[in-house]
């Protein structure tokens, strides 16, 4: 247990040494209604200076000023129902620019769908709206980011203070550190702090104790919050702790610790009285699944379509080497772990699809002389642009493994089943970071594994994009093709 103020308050056991401290503390409200007038002046501003270019036409000028009015109005409301002006998202510059983009977005939007309800969007001025909604954008994402980009260094060099917090922690003294250096990080200045020693059995003395030293830093100084970190397993040692602040004028926050955390940062459902936590969500909802359907479906009749010439006479080809079948067909899972039957142009001269299945190695001699060609540039793989409109398959996603492999890696790797949470792919973010081909030891399969979960835990329509992109250059210089 140890107390550890701040060493510019009166309580401080250090009171001689000096400390940097921040020479700006802005109140967060002060600092949020500061914004909130800039963003209203800027909105003016815009219209203004449209107004000054455009002075020789009064009936362009009415129509800007009932866009400006009416904008001024929505922006403001868009921006605190979207949490643009919430404290923690200032400093961060891309929380910035992604909720002033959208809030003029949907300024913008209702203005116009107000203008058409009304029957009046034909009496604008196209070019001065469009005029005004350019500039204004661009002139309030960029003053959001100013601002942004000024706190954040501002904070970072110890200036600048958004809230003044006391810290009260069932904590070791390294855990405490890292609890501050996240707050301070986030603009949040610790005056002072009491510490708890995890082991003991009650805190009912220590909590009075944690009372009194927040009751001195209140008497020394302002202080907006104290900030409780104790384990949520223990809740008579946390009721203790908020049981004894609960006298103290000022809220009290108790802080998640790691376990509650993460539950807390699911998604919440509530089912009339009862709520719970989604602890896995599907990876893609509806509108992820029907984006990335499109464009498998895009792709793949394009393609097709474009490469048609090279399939017949890759047919012909191998008809002529090896003779039928021209297709190898193999059993594979699919999402969700269904199976189905994957195409690929035959390349050996074997067709296993049963419980035990040979991994292709460098220089096999099952690989036909016209099968390496196909292989090494991946021709082999185009039919399974049929498995991607039929439904079993992807553009990208994780490759599918024989079924006799998936029953072995799954043995052997935890995680390796969660591969199956979305399509599989006919080329995948593992396969262009140059894991593709044999796996000779369970680490290669490791590595292969954890792409595929990064891709699946961070997928969009432009990851997929980029993958294509990575996927047509690697064709080219792929020496673990064979």
């Amino acid at each position: 247990m140890s107390d550890i103020p701040r060493p510019d308050l009166p309580f401080s056991s250090r009171a001689g040494e000096s400390s940097p401290l921040p020479k700006l503390r802005l109140r967060a409200e002060l600092l949020q209604c500061l914004l909130l007038a800039s963003d209203l002046v800027l909105i003016g501003a815009a219209g203004l200076v449209l107004a000054a270019l455009l002075s020789g036409q009064p009936d362009v000028q009415d129509d800007l000023w009932s866009v400006f009015c009416t904008v001024a109005l929505i922006f403001p409301a868009a921006m605190l129902a979207k949490g643009g002006y919430r404290l923690d998202g200032l400093p961060d510059a891309g929380h910035q620019i992604r909720h002033t983009a959208r809030a003029w977005l949907v300024a913008f939007g209702i203005a116009a769908w107000a203008a058409f309800l009304l029957k009046i969007g034909s009496s604008y001025s196209r070019v001065a709206v469009l005029s005004y909604f350019t500039l204004g954008g661009v002139t309030l994402v960029a003053w959001h980011l100013a601002v942004s980009v000024w706190l954040r260094r501002r904070i970072d060099a110890g200036l600048v203070s958004l809230r003044r917090a006391v810290v009260v922690a069932i904590a070791e003294p390294s855990e405490y550190d890292h609890h501050r250096r996240v707050l301070v990080d986030r603009g949040i200045e610790v005056v002072a702090a009491h510490l708890i020693a995890p082991n003991l059995g009650t805190v009912s003395v220590e909590a009075l104790r944690a009372c009194q030293t927040v009751r001195a830093a209140l008497a020394a100084t302002r202080c907006d919050l104290i900030m409780v970190f104790a384990p949520w397993s223990d809740q008579r040692q946390a009721g203790e702790l908020l049981a004894a602040l609960a006298p103290l004028p000022l809220p009290v926050l108790l802080m998640a610790d790691k376990p509650a955390g993460r539950i807390l940062r699911q998604n919440r459902l509530r089912f009339g009285p009862l709520f719970g936590f989604e602890m896995q969500r599907a990876p893609l909802d509806r509108t992820d699944r029907a984006a990335k359907r499109l464009l498998d479906l895009t792709v793949a009749s394009l393609a097709l379509l474009i490469l048609s010439p090279l399939l017949v006479l890759t047919g012909f080809a191998i008809l002529l080497e090896t003779g039928r079948p021209i297709l190898f067909r193999q059993h594979r899972r699919g999402f969700g772990g269904r199976r189905f039957e994957i195409l690929k142009f035959r390349s050996m001269t074997v067709q296993e699809n049963g419980p035990t299945v040979l991994q292709a190695q460098r220089g096999d001699p099952r690989v036909t002389r016209l099968g390496r060609l196909l292989r090494k540039t991946s021709v082999d793989e185009l039919p399974q642009l049929v498995n991607v409109l039929r439904g079993e398959m992807s553009i990208c996603g994780p490759r599918p493994h024989a079924i006799a492999h998936d029953n072995q890696y799954e043995e052997l790797i935890a995680t390796y089943a969660y591969r199956h949470h979305v399509k599989p792919g006919i080329t995948g973010w593992a396969q262009v970071n140059g894991l593709r081909g044999e796996t000779r030891d369970v680490a290669l399969m490791e590595a292969r594994v954890d792409h595929d979960l990064w891709y699946i835990n961070n997928w969009s329509i432009w990851l997929d994009l980029r993958i294509i992109v990575m996927t047509a250059l690697k064709v080219v210089n792929d020496r673990q093709a064979y």
